[in-house]
């Protein structure tokens, strides 16, 4: 038998310490633009009850679910997503009739098969769900959120795609498609598949001027124009409903100053089955899949038991942790401000303690009392400044950035508010 015990199961990893720090702080940036914009965090169990995933509009296919049994013998999974642990918490726990309900999360979710063919089965996703407010203003407000939290990162490059699933879904219903039909063309319209997108219609008969949108649809893509020149009398008043409300949400965050991150994709047409109205995604070079998506849901909470309008989103943050460091985005990470030594450890971690309650960070040496050998570990490990005591009156202090030593006593080190030796401002 195989020896797994030294690896991790296929599309796992372990996350090595820098890297665990910059997604820290990429999360902890993006939880706080959540927060700026009112939403609160709350937390599901990774462990949920199958069947909370194979309702109507929150229907994951259960072969991509990792399935198992509790001691009753009920199905159990780990969460496949996220969105559909919120609904089912919203209306079991937080339907209280006050709206509307802004929540945030962060946390991992898990597939045997991810949908951006990224190969990772376990990863990690931060994201909004608004409850209880209808219409394009907050429609655009989680839109304007992900936007920030992805400009907070220092992501600069990047375009928010909006479409409209009830525009698809009017226009499916005006060519007499059925549900099924009407999955299969959104199937290939996604892939962009002009061949058999053109098959389709034929072999449904679909009338030929509403045939020839359906083929062009993969190519309507831009700014408002593209809601402009629709054909009211082609498209009927459905779809022109929907694309009005695709406008409105448009228009206004242009106004809000996002013109330069957003565009218009009537050919977005995902998760039908799940989305009812407004619907987008993230993208930006340096990567093969979406960084970000969400849309309006207004079915999903009514499978729980309270019928709400939501919308939501969710940032990929092990996605977008790619994407920044292979655009050189990412802040160098720093080790402690201050390694500490002495032959006597009870004064060595005396001086730590007095550091860290004036606001540094500070590792007490374990390494050797040799300057060279805690220089060598201080380099290694990104700290940025040495000290050596003797007693309490003799603190060496090494600034390696500088190559700067300078000797003070312990009743010193805050005697007045200067830029200490690592570099950074403490009050």
């Amino acid at each position: 038998m195989a020896d797994w015990k030294r690896y991790t199961p296929e599309g796992t990893q372990d996350v090595l310490p820098l890297r665990c720090a910059d997604k820290s702080k990429i999360e902890a940036t993006i939880a706080d633009v959540f927060e700026s914009f009112g939403y609160h965090v709350a937390e599901t169990p990774v462990l949920q009850f199958y069947d909370a995933f194979s309702t109507e509009s929150g229907k994951i296919s259960q072969e991509v679910m990792f399935k198992f049994f509790d001691a009753q013998g009920r199905i159990l999974v780990l969460r496949p997503d996220i969105t559909t642990c919120f609904a089912r918490m919203m209306a079991s726990k937080l339907d209280d009739g006050i709206y509307p309900k802004r929540l945030h999360y962060c946390g991992k979710v898990f597939r045997y098969t991810d949908e951006f063919a990224s190969g990772q089965r376990e990863f990690c996703q931060a994201g909004i769900e608004l409850y209880g407010a209808d219409g394009y203003v907050a429609d655009a407000e989680v839109i304007a959120c992900a936007i920030e939290a992805l400009l907070a990162t220092g992501l600069e490059k990047f375009q928010i795609e909006i479409g409209q699933v009830a525009f698809y879904k009017a226009i499916a219903a005006k060519a007499g498609l059925d549900d099924a039909d009407t999955e299969e063309l959104s199937n290939l319209i996604d892939k962009k598949d002009a061949l058999a997108i053109n098959g389709f219609v034929k072999e449904k008969a679909v009338e030929k001027k509403l045939a020839s949108f359906i083929e062009n649809l993969p190519t309507l893509f831009g700014n408002i124009e593209i809601i402009d020149s629709l054909d009211a009398d082609l498209l009927g008043n459905d779809a022109m409903t929907a694309a009005q409300n695709l406008k409105n949400v448009y228009t206004l965050l242009c106004s809000y100053g996002y013109e330069p991150y957003i565009s218009i994709d009537l050919s977005l047409v995902q998760g039908i089955n799940h989305y009812t109205g407004i619907i987008f995604k993230g993208i930006t070079h340096g990567i093969g899949y979406s960084i970000c998506a969400g849309g309006r849901y207004d079915g999903l909470t009514g499978e729980f038991g309270a019928s709400l309008s939501a919308v939501g989103m969710a940032i990929g943050t092990d996605r977008l942790l790619t994407v920044l460091s292979r655009q050189g985005l990412l802040e160098e990470t720093l080790g402690a401000d201050f390694l500490v030594s002495s032959e006597n450890p009870t004064l060595s971690y005396q001086i730590v303690t007095a550091l860290r309650d004036g606001g540094y960070t500070a590792e007490q040496a374990l390494c050797g009392e040799t300057k060279e050998a805690l220089v060598a570990y201080a380099k290694a490990c990104h700290i940025q400044g040495v000290i050596t005591a003797t007693d309490a009156d003799t603190l060496t202090i090494y600034n390696l950035a500088l190559d700067e030593t300078t000797t003070v006593g312990l009743d010193e080190l805050f005697d007045h508010d200067q830029e200490c030796s690592c570099g950074h401002c403490h009050h």
